[in-house]
């Protein structure tokens, strides 16, 4: 079943709220990258559940790099969440 993906934070990652720190802190581990905080990152909630993806938005990945990796999880981005990222990539409606 797809889940569809909605912003719960777009930033920096040191003012995320503390709640989404551990699944930042996480996904820059399964990375192998030490945060220094300044980086910014993208946490996606999934579904209606507290399921979250991070994306690390440090390279300035392109909106259908994250959108593939998101499929690769039966997930989907909303239509505001794709503007939002979008607008973070720097493209308007994403590269």
């Amino acid at each position: 079943m797809t889940q569809t993906a909605t912003v719960a934070f777009i930033g920096r990652a040191s003012q995320a709220p503390p709640e989404l720190q551990g699944f930042i802190n996480f996904r820059a581990g399964l990375a192998k990258r030490d945060l220094r905080g300044d980086e910014p990152v993208a946490v996606l909630r999934l579904g209606a559940l507290d399921c979250y993806h991070v994306v690390l938005l440090e390279g300035n990945p392109s909106l259908a790099a994250i959108e593939k990796e998101l499929s690769g999880i039966n997930a989907v981005l909303d239509r505001k969440a794709r503007a939002s990222l979008g607008k973070e990539l720097g493209g308007g409606k994403g590269k």
